[in-house]
C-alpha cells in the first residue's frame, strides 16, 4: 500500500481531551490545532448536555477513545476528576499525552512518577506553536482501515 492508499484508507482517531475549566483557554488552543486535521474527533466535556448523566458518558467516551490527552496546570494537578480521569485511561490502555500549561507542571505533578507511567512523553504547551508538533505527536497513533 503506498503514502496516498495509506491516507485515503485512515480511520477516525478518538481523542478525549481532559482539562480543568480554569484551562479553558489553552483548551480552545488546544482544539483549534487538532480541528485542522480532518481524521480527528476530539470529546470535551464541553460536548455534554444539561441532565445528561454526565458519569456514564465519560466512561463511554474514554472507552471509545484512543488518545487520552490532559492538559496540566496549577488547577488540574489538584482536581480530582483529572485524577479520576488519567487513572481510568491508564486502566483502559489508553495512550496518554500530559501537555503542560507552564514548564513546572510536571513536577508539580507528582503521579507522572509512578513506574506505570514513566513510558508517557511529556509536551510543553509553547511546543505546539508549531503546527507540525501535533502531527509528530499523533501520526505514531493512527488507524489504519484494515
Amino acid at each position: 500500500m503506498n503514502a496516498t492508499q495509506k491516507k485515503e484508507s485512515k480511520q477516525i482517531l478518538h481523542i478525549f481531551l481532559s482539562y480543568d475549566a480554569t484551562d479553558e483557554i489553552y483548551a480552545r488552543k488546544l482544539r483549534k490545532l487538532l480541528s485542522q486535521r480532518p481524521d480527528l474527533r476530539v470529546f470535551t466535556m464541553d460536548k455534554l448536555s444539561a441532565g445528561e448523566d454526565w458519569q456514564s458518558r465519560l466512561r463511554d467516551e474514554l472507552d471509545q477513545s484512543d488518545i487520552f490527552i490532559v492538559l496540566l496546570s496549577t488547577s488540574s494537578i489538584i482536581s480530582e476528576l483529572r485524577l479520576q480521569e488519567i487513572g481510568a485511561a491508564w486502566a483502559l490502555n489508553k495512550r496518554i499525552i500530559p501537555i503542560a500549561t507552564h514548564p513546572d507542571a510536571f513536577s508539580e505533578f507528582p503521579y507522572f512518577n509512578l513506574v506505570a507511567l514513566k513510558d508517557v512523553k511529556f509536551i510543553e504547551m509553547k511546543d505546539l506553536e508549531k503546527p507540525e508538533v501535533i502531527n509528530r505527536i499523533l501520526d505514531p497513533y493512527e488507524k489504519l482501515a484494515s
